[in-house]
């Protein structure tokens, strides 16, 4: 999964980007699947790939499994569960901060749903 797969903007003649704000209020991306990231291509310590065991079943990808790349997981990416014990201590200390509770009609309140 790459967001450079496929080249729409050539086809149709007209700019398709979209920010990650605005893929979100206009509803060109939401926030609806669920992903288990099981690996990860490290480069000089940084991300490029992400292994990752999808919802969809053994029919999809290979066995279940797709790889992402890093600018996939930076464009659609909106949420992530994580284990505590490899929070660093700033992301910690936002846990116990007061949450903000989002309306019904914001564009991530749809994982809610």
């Amino acid at each position: 999964m790459t967001p450079s797969i496929y080249d729409y903007e050539a086809i149709y003649d007209v700019d398709l980007k979209l920010n990650k704000k605005d893929r979100i209020l206009y509803h060109d991306s939401v926030p609806t699947h669920a992903m288990v990231f099981v690996g990860v291509d490290l480069v000089e310590g940084k991300p490029v790939k992400w292994l990752v065991e999808n919802s969809w079943g053994m029919k999809r990808g290979c066995k279940g499994y797709l790889i992402m790349f890093d600018k996939w997981f930076d464009d659609y990416v909106y949420e992530v569960v994580i284990n505590k014990k490899y929070l660093s201590p700033s992301v910690l200390a936002l846990l116990k901060t007061k949450p903000i509770v989002l309306p019904p009609w914001d564009p991530m309140y749809s994982l809610l749903e």
